[in-house]
């Protein structure tokens, strides 16, 4: 009776490689990820801002000392 031995290292070094590649790439997603969130976060405020600006005009000078 012969015995079949399956060599796990042809499958386990490509999957061990992609799961190296994948984490990087997942590292790479959540970096950019938060700098577009905090990006939103700023423009949100400016729009808020601005809106606040045009929509009460005499209240945004006289807190920047212009009236």
């Amino acid at each position: 009776m012969e015995e079949f031995v399956v060599s796990d290292s042809g499958i386990i070094i490509p999957l061990k490689e992609r799961i190296r590649d994948l984490e990087t790439i997942n590292l790479a997603h959540q970096k950019k990820n938060g700098q577009l969130r905090q990006e939103i976060q700023d423009k949100d405020k400016i729009i808020k801002e601005l809106t606040e600006k045009i929509n009460n005009p005499t209240k945004k000078m006289r807190e920047q000392g212009e009236l």
